[in-house]
This record gives structure tokens, sequence and C-alpha cells, in this order.
């Protein structure tokens, strides 16, 4: 299995689950050339993609959506709520009429099979329409003759809040990408409105970096080998703080030498991150 990001950030959200069998992208909020470009980076091709999990339909999640349906006959999953909002928040009645037959509803808590890979949505807490993290389980084979070991990823960004039922759905993953959005002394210095603030600081909102590392904190096992951490703001963030506030969280909860800290990477808002071969 492999797991990366194409590009994680406020100006576009796309990340890629590749395995033998299956080529699945959790989100398309850059443009269908750029996803071409980053793909063709990994030999992988637009027409090697088996589906599109939505996780909500603000726009740096949809981005590239219609073409990719309307091109490339890509079927996309996605909550009813996603998907009910596609044509409002787009203004485009290609969601509700050419492009319906391509859009198949799923529900929290209800596992899906697409190829090889079990897909397991779980409930966030933003302020879309019903939005949902992805939890994405396959078979690797082990080098030489060592057989398959089944491996986890998840992808969950744009929560606001996390509970012990978020942490549930994150436990015994091989790696994650989680977003760590803002810095709250740079978010609340800042020149966003207040209004705007409130909202970002929100239980539908977004993860700041101390949050973030609590969270990993909690999730972090022998399993748990390297993290991303994305959805990074622009102007209320850099990677190097993301990455420092959450070394020392995990530090100070977990302890400075303890062999479950995760490798920490910073997913780039505009192209390939680490990539994570499973």
């Amino acid at each position: 299995m492999l797991f990366i990001s194409l590009a994680s950030g406020s100006s576009g959200n796309c990340t890629l689950i590749h395995t033998e069998k299956t080529n699945l992208l959790i989100d398309c909020g850059i443009s269908s050339r750029r996803i071409a470009e980053a793909l063709r980076a990994l030999c992988i091709s637009l027409e090697d993609i088996d589906a599109v999990l939505l996780t909500h339909e603000h726009s740096d999640h949809i981005k590239g959506l219609k073409r990719l349906m309307s091109v490339y006959g890509i079927p996309v999953y996605g909550s009813d709520g996603t998907l009910d909002a596609l044509s409002s928040v787009t203004r485009d009645d290609y969601f509700r009429f050419s492009g319906a037959d391509l859009m198949h509803g799923i529900s929290a808590d209800r596992d899906i099979q697409i190829g090889d890979v079990l897909i397991s949505p779980f409930h966030i807490y933003h302020d879309a329409a019903a939005p949902l993290a992805y939890r994405a389980e396959a078979y690797s084979a082990l080098p030489g003759d060592g057989g398959l070991k089944r491996r986890a990823v998840c992808v969950a960004t744009d929560t606001g809040y996390f509970d012990d039922y978020i942490r549930d759905h994150m436990l015994y993953l091989d790696a994650a990408l989680i977003e760590a959005n803002h810095d709250r002394s740079m978010l609340a210095g800042g020149r966003y409105p207040l209004y705007l603030k409130r909202r970002i600081m929100s239980r539908n909102g977004h993860l700041c970096n101390n949050q973030t590392g609590k969270l990993i904190s909690e999730i972090a096992c022998d399993r748990l080998k390297n993290v991303l951490l994305g959805h990074l703001s622009r102007e209320n963030n850099t990677p190097e703080l993301a990455l420092q506030t959450v070394e020392t969280e995990l530090s100070s909860v977990l302890g400075e030498d303890s062999p479950i800290i995760p490798r920490l990477y910073v997913a780039p808002h505009d192209g390939l991150s680490a990539a994570f071969d499973l």
C-alpha cells in the first residue's frame, strides 16, 4: 500500500491510496490537470483511479471533481449530505442530473469495499453538511516470502474537535494524515476578522497544533510509524511551528524517549508529500 498526499491546505486537498489492485483519491480539491501531473510522477494515470471519496463539499476538497466524473467517469463516494450539497455549492446542476449515476451515498460506521481496500467512514466535526473522515485497510505483501500483512491508514482533516469516537476509529494505524491547521496565538493575533477566528477555533472548525499533538499521543502505538501533518494554514501556521508544537506535545504526554512517538512530516500545500510504502 502506498499512501501519499498530492496537495494539502486551504487551497486544495487530495490524497492517494494505492494498492496492487486499487487506486483511490480522498478528495480532489485541486484541478484535474494538477492531479494528473502528480499521479504521473508516481507512474499512475487518471484512468487508473477507481474512485474518489469526499470528506465534505467545501471547494478546497471538490475543485477537480466534475472533470474527474464527466471526462474520466470516475465514481464518487460521500455522505448523502455531502452529495446533496454539491449542486448548490458549485451552482452546477451536473451533480443533480448528468453526474448522478456516478454518485454513491455512504454512511458513517458502515464499511464499504472498493477493490481490495476496505473503507471505514466515520463522522467528524466541521461546518459542512455531513463530513466524514476515512480509514482504509488492505493487505500488503511482506518482503521475501513473508506472506501478507493488513495495513491501515487514515485521512482526518477539517475537524474542530476530537473525542473518544474519533480516536477509536484511528487506533492501530500504520500511517495517517491529520490536520494541524493553525497555531492559536498566530490565529488570535492575525488579520482574520473575529467571526472567522471564532469559526476556525470552534468545535466545527479546525484542529490547532496542540490539539493535533494530543490526538496523535492518544493513537500512538508500535504500528504508527509515520504521520503527515496536513491542511496547514498559510496565514496562521508554519511547517516549522507545526512540527515543533506537535513534537513538544508528544514528548510531554509520552515522554521524550518514548519508542512509540511517530516520525512527523508536513504535507505541502502544492506538491507531493513524503510517500509511505506500507
